[in-house]
Parts: structure tokens; sequence; C-alpha cells
């Protein structure tokens, strides 16, 4: 849960300073908040997680268990860096944003960055469950870029990761 917290917070707040996310996830709106719809399928099974491939180099999973509130029995998943990232592969605003948004959660557990999700206005409160989550509607973008605008550079994008990364 913290993963796709932390990849939705990353995107979010690159999209409200550029008009386009930093992953290209599109993100559904879930019962818990937001999750990276096609990421979530590539990595999960009914009990298990799957490293993909691209990551196999770098991370490591653990499955654990944890008793919920009504005192059933729970699974999570804990991820391990086997090396240090690569942040050249970011921009100078995307390397900036990773870091306020580690500063930001360093301490937080994943019940804390859910309730963060979860603030009145935030994308993921916008969106009707099972949706997937508008980002031009959704988020206000600082810079004077027209709603069409975003749109445009939202397609631009994916059509480029289609291309070069299928």
């Amino acid at each position: 849960m913290m993963l796709f917290k932390l990849l939705a917070e990353l995107d979010f707040r690159h999209f409200k300073e550029k008009g386009y996310p930093v992953t290209n996830l599109e993100y559904e709106a879930w019962p818990m908040g937001p999750v990276p719809r096609e990421f979530n399928r590539e990595i999960s099974t009914e009990k298990d997680l799957v490293i993909p491939n691209d990551f196999a180099d770098a991370l490591v999973c653990e499955r654990f268990e944890f008793e919920k509130s009504d005192g059933s029995l729970g699974f999570g998943f804990k991820f391990y860096a086997k090396r240090k990232p690569d942040l050249s592969v970011f921009s100078p605003r995307q390397q900036r944003i990773l870091k306020e948004v580690s500063e930001i959660y360093k301490n937080a557990s994943a019940t804390e960055a859910s309730k963060a999700s979860h603030e009145p206005g935030q994308p993921w409160t916008q969106t009707s469950p099972g949706e997937i989550i508008d980002l031009v509607r959704s988020i206000k973008l600082k810079k004077p870029l027209t709603d069409e605008e975003a749109r445009e550079m939202m397609e631009e994008i994916a059509a480029f990761h289609k291309t070069y990364h299928s």
C-alpha cells in the first residue's frame, strides 16, 4: 500500500507542476485510495507479489502478516533496496519532488499515508470507486496550462512510452 501511495504522490505533485505525471501510470480509485491499476496487476497475485524482471536487480520483497483492527489476519509486502537507486534517470524537478515525498513520508506508516490521500480535494476523493482518476480534471495546475494542453501532453507521453517501452 505504501508503494502505491508514494507513486501516486510523486505523480500527482509532478502533474500539478508540469501537467504530466512522472511514471505515466493510470490510477484507479479503490476503497482505500489510488492504485496504479496495471502495475498492481503486474506485481500482484492472490497472495503473492512478483518482482518484475526490470526491478529484480534493484529490489527484494518480503511478505509479512499482521493483525487487522478487527482481529483478522492481513498480509503485506516490504520492499528492500538491493542497491543505491540511479536517480540520473529523473529530471532535477522529478528528483526534487522525490526528495520532498520521501521526507514527508519517511517516518509515516501506510495508514498515515493513506489518510493523506483521503484529504478533501485530493484526486482520489474526486473519483468514483473503480474509475480511473482523471488527473486533468482532479488536479489544479500551478502554471497556466489549459486542461486541453495537459491532456495533449499526456497523450504524447503515453504514445512515446508505448512506442519505446513496449
